[in-house]
């Protein structure tokens, strides 16, 4: 009979307390159904005997945890794999979204520009304040920076009384208001022979390439809005896409998730007024198993979409993404204030600079920080080595030929279509599901210990309801007797 766990004598010794639960120990390893334990607690064999099956066990409990290490080593390191695979070459493709952003024109920027500059007054020795244009372009354009400019363009001005000073704050506002709308770019769009409303399906948004006009990305829209235009295709439906631009302007193809920047390769091509621009390009695919998403990103390599960190202010998750965001972290840190084009939706946690943290950026060298810097760049909040994202396809310029349309031609002409259709696409496979590690480490386990889930059922039975009704059983017992 199993000697009684405990009972409620509080003055019962602890030696006595300690011997009635090694009896039960004892009992346990008797009668569980763990390999090796019954020979260990069983007083009939001699001792050599049961010192051998102690030496046993204790080998199979390395043996156990040296395998369980290595395989949540070797899972660290090859949690998955990317695979290249053949596909049905009728399977429907998306065509890629696109981004366009206006280039700075010599002449006639439009919008009030040159009316703006010219009301902020003149220069030194002429009607028109050049530098203040060029710092007003920067403004529109800041892409387009060079080092050590603003300083250079601005200071000479400042102890002028009738010439034109740059402007001291509210650049955000100044873009908005100076920079051009949807139908001052736009004249008409098609996909697939089929024409569409550009302004409806081209929506504005701050980039770091300036305000750009992105169509079908997760940036500024979501699927499934009367914004968001169809662009997944079937071999009835050609790839081509073709439209007419008031405007030169950089058009990119990239990823829904991406943004446009001129600082990160990039697919993108650029049409002039006059200039029927030909580009062509190809695509493959990345898709992911649904097994995928149960795995850490540190593992995986990559981050989907839709695990945007706190730090950020955009919608999506992507490797551009988080590079803007960390080169406005590290604004933030140097100057206490950020360029508005790194915070695109005016998030009032990062305030934008004015033209005196502008001189701070620059005195820093973060108005355009070089990208192998920022990704070494490290911050409390925020970790700046960008993986990319789960679903980025390969998408790569081919072919790119410029036509001149006819002599004093007012707009551009971009026509951009994929050379053949995909029949290979990249796939991210899991190569230890949940499952897996359940079967291996069970394996394991039953290999080396004879254990299962009903062992793991039978310890905590054990030690849980057997002891508690031993101790009440010895209880009733002792009051019986007394």
């Amino acid at each position: 009979m199993t000697k009684p766990l405990t009972n409620r004598n509080p003055s019962r010794p602890w030696r006595e307390r300690l011997v009635g639960f090694v009896d039960y120990l004892k009992d346990y390893c008797s009668n569980c159904s763990l390999v090796g334990f019954s020979y260990i607690a069983n007083h009939s064999l001699h001792f050599t005997e049961r010192i051998f099956w102690l030496l046993c066990v204790l080998l199979s409990v390395i043996g156990v945890s040296y395998l369980i290490s290595e395989y949540q080593k070797d899972f660290s390191t090859r949690a998955v794999s990317v695979i290249y695979e053949s596909i049905s070459s009728f399977a429907p493709i998306r065509f890629p979204s696109i981004s366009v952003c206006q280039l700075p024109p010599k002449y006639d920027l439009g919008g009030g520009f040159e009316e703006y500059v010219q009301s902020l007054g003149t220069g030194i020795g002429e009607e028109y304040n050049f530098d203040v244009h060029s710092q007003m372009v920067f403004i529109l354009f800041p892409d387009r920076y060079s080092p050590n400019t603003i300083q250079k363009r601005c200071k000479p001005y400042e102890s002028c009384e009738e010439c034109a000073k740059c402007p001291k704050k509210d650049f955000r506002q100044l873009a908005l208001r100076l920079g051009l709308n949807c139908s001052g770019i736009f004249t008409k769009c098609s996909l697939s022979g089929k024409s569409f409303d550009c302004c409806q399906y081209f929506l504005p948004m701050v980039t770091p390439s300036g305000t750009c006009f992105l169509l079908n990305s997760l940036q500024n829209n979501e699927h499934g809005s009367k914004h968001w235009l169809s662009a997944t295709l079937d071999r009835n439906n050609p790839p081509e896409f073709h439209m007419h631009l008031k405007r030169a302007a950089v058009l990119s193809l990239f990823n829904e998730e991406d943004l446009p920047t001129l600082s990160l390769p990039a697919v993108t091509t650029s049409a002039t007024l006059g200039i029927h621009k030909i580009f062509k390009f190809y695509t493959e695919a990345l898709v992911n198993d649904p097994e995928i998403r149960d795995i850490k990103p540190e593992l995986r390599d990559c981050y989907f979409p839709d695990e945007v960190p706190s730090w950020s202010v955009h919608r999506a998750y992507s490797f551009s993404a988080c590079i803007s965001d960390c080169t406005r972290l590290a604004q933030i840190d140097k100057c206490n204030c950020s360029l508005f084009i790194f915070n695109p939706f005016n998030d009032e946690r990062y305030p934008d600079c004015d033209f005196f943290g502008l001189l701070c950026l620059e005195k820093h060298g973060m108005v355009k920080p070089n990208i192998a810097w920022m990704m070494k760049y490290r911050h409390p909040a925020a970790k700046c080595d960008c993986l990319p994202a789960c679903t980025e396809s390969n998408i790569q310029a081919i072919y790119s030929n410029e036509q001149v349309e006819y002599p004093g031609a007012k707009d551009a002409n971009i026509t951009v279509s994929m050379t053949m259709w995909p029949t290979y696409q990249f796939r991210r496979v899991a190569l230890r599901t949940k499952l897996d590690i359940v079967v291996t480490i069970g394996g394991i386990l039953g290999l080396f210990l004879g254990a299962s889930i009903l062992s793991a059922i039978e310890f905590i039975y054990y030690f849980t309801i057997r002891a508690v009704n031993t101790v009440q059983m010895a209880n009733r017992n002792a009051e019986k007797r007394a």
